[in-house]
């Protein structure tokens, strides 16, 4: 995964998580990139994306469980 792509699949997953853009995201060059302030590596970048997605799929299971056990409350009514 080069820079680039690096760059927009972090940028897809926190806009999922967060529902706004980061502050900051651009490329430093040299394999280096500018997250929110922080200087990375796009390896560091790419560890970071993977637990934003951990968060995100971790929040998607928060909300199909409230969901259920709405329906759930709804149907025993």
């Amino acid at each position: 995964m080069n820079v680039e792509s690096a760059m927009a699949h972090y940028l897809e997953i926190y806009k999922s998580l967060y529902k706004r853009i980061p502050s900051e995201l651009r490329d430093l060059g040299g394999n280096w990139v500018l997250v929110n302030g922080a200087k990375m590596t796009v390896d560091e970048l790419k560890q970071l994306t993977e637990q934003l997605q951990r968060e995100l799929q971790q929040e998607q299971v928060r909300k199909r469980s409230i969901v259920k056990r709405l329906l759930n409350w709804f149907g025993g009514s």
